[in-house]
């Protein structure tokens, strides 16, 4: 007997109780919904964990210092000659740590402005000069024209982003940003054309200054005050994952030993490696524990698809001894009560995927209207793929065993069978 026909009469035997399939892959059902749920939240809550430690910042990146003093007999004592980064060691840390990771260089002081359009006396504003993506890393929301770019940076294009609030400090609150963009301002004795206004949040300090303006890093002299610090004495290194931070550590070191003959002496990277470390730990247990937890209810379902074949073995013993009996071979038994196994599981996986798909939604419905968390359930393919893989697996597993021994029967014993 061809291997198709005993699967189709696998099939054909569910229809027959349909009541009894449907009860049976109930447990499946339940197990693989509350499966997808679980794992869809957590899903989110890593999301939502991985949003905030990026806005944060700080757990997911590597601080680089040139080291300005030494410890003698516990006093510090200033060096005489101080390291410092240029931009162009920023671009070459850029390209040594690849798509992984950003590199922020910034150099921020004070600066005096003033409009050559609009007879005023200066205004002191704090001026940063940065990369091309000191605009990415302040999140900043442009009101009019565009941030600089590399090309800015490394031609050290006298080009400016400044606040709404300094606009409106210099050029009078009627002007439009769009009109602001391209005028020239006067830094210091420099003048700095115009690309991009953008709305500086409200400080959370009354006495904060939001009179600021963003340069070209390489145009920082130009910029700010004559004891603005001119000197670049640190880098940011930001990893995309917080995963990815141990292995950053190791190329950024790898990178100051090119960069200085006995780096140590030179710099010092500062981390919270620690706490990254349990954040990564917990993230991982948390999503093992729901795993485990959920995996249970499962291998009950499991349990439920066994007992039902089972019970049909010695309803159809006769039946089996029949097939038996007319050519029918052990393996075409096997494939029959296993084709019966997997339905009733597949079956219950795609019910109880869209079960847990709605349950997970509903409860991060709940938990954001309860709470400020921003959860939304998350589905990612790793989440989908257990969902269609742990029962496949399970209703061969536990159907292994009712299929072997409805193989197995002597079909003499079978056709007797009462």
């Amino acid at each position: 007997m061809p291997l198709s026909p005993s699967i189709r009469t696998g099939f054909a035997a569910l229809r027959v109780n349909p009541l009894r399939t449907t009860l049976s892959a109930l447990g499946v059902i339940i197990g693989v919904g509350a499966m997808v749920s679980v794992l869809s939240l957590s899903d989110g809550v890593e999301t939502a964990v991985r949003t905030q430690l990026a806005k944060d910042g700080r757990l997911q990146s590597l601080r680089i210092s040139t080291i300005s003093e030494d410890v003698i007999d516990g006093q510090r004592i200033p060096r005489a000659r101080v390291d410092s980064f240029a931009p162009a060691d920023g671009r070459s840390l850029a390209s040594a740590l690849g798509e992984k990771a950003s590199v922020y260089m910034t150099v921020a002081g004070p600066g005096l402005v003033t409009s050559l359009t609009k007879s005023s006396s200066p205004r002191a504003a704090v001026i940063s000069a940065t990369l091309a993506n000191g605009g990415e890393r302040q999140e900043m929301r442009l009101d009019a024209g565009k941030f600089f770019t590399d090309d800015d940076v490394a031609r050290a294009e006298r080009v400016a982003v400044i606040s709404r609030q300094l606009a409106d400090t210099l050029l009078g609150s009627g002007v439009a940003s769009s009109r602001i963009v391209g005028q020239s301002l006067k830094f210091q004795d420099s003048v700095f054309r115009v690309i991009g206004v953008w709305i500086a949040p409200a400080p959370e300090n009354s006495r904060t200054s939001v009179l600021r303006a963003f340069v070209p890093i390489t145009t920082a002299r130009y910029a700010m005050a004559a004891n603005a610090p001119a000197a670049i004495s640190g880098m940011t290194v930001t990893a995309k994952r917080i995963e990815d931070l141990p292995v950053l550590q190791k190329l950024t070191e790898a990178w100051l030993a090119n960069r200085f003959p006995e780096w140590k002496n030179h710099a010092v990277i500062g981390s919270y490696a620690e706490e990254s470390a349990r954040v990564r730990d917990n993230m991982v247990i948390f999503k093992i524990l729901m795993a485990a937890i959920t995996g249970v209810s499962l291998v009950v379902g499991g349990v439920g698809i066994m007992n039902v074949l089972l019970a049909s073995v010695t309803e159809r013993t006769r039946e089996i001894g029949v097939r038996k009996a007319t050519g029918a071979r052990n393996k075409d038994l096997l494939a029959q009560f296993l084709a019966e196994s997997v339905a009733i599981a597949g079956m219950g996986s795609v019910l109880g995927t869209l079960l847990g798909i709605a349950v997970a939604s509903l409860v991060a419905y709940i938990m954001r209207a309860k709470t400020m968390a921003q959860v939304h359930a998350g589905f990612s393919f790793s989440t989908l793929a257990v969902a269609v893989a742990a029962p496949v697996i399970v209703g061969i597993a536990f159907g292994i065993y009712p299929a072997l021994r409805a193989a197995r029967l002597s079909p003499i014993e079978a056709i007797r069978h009462e």
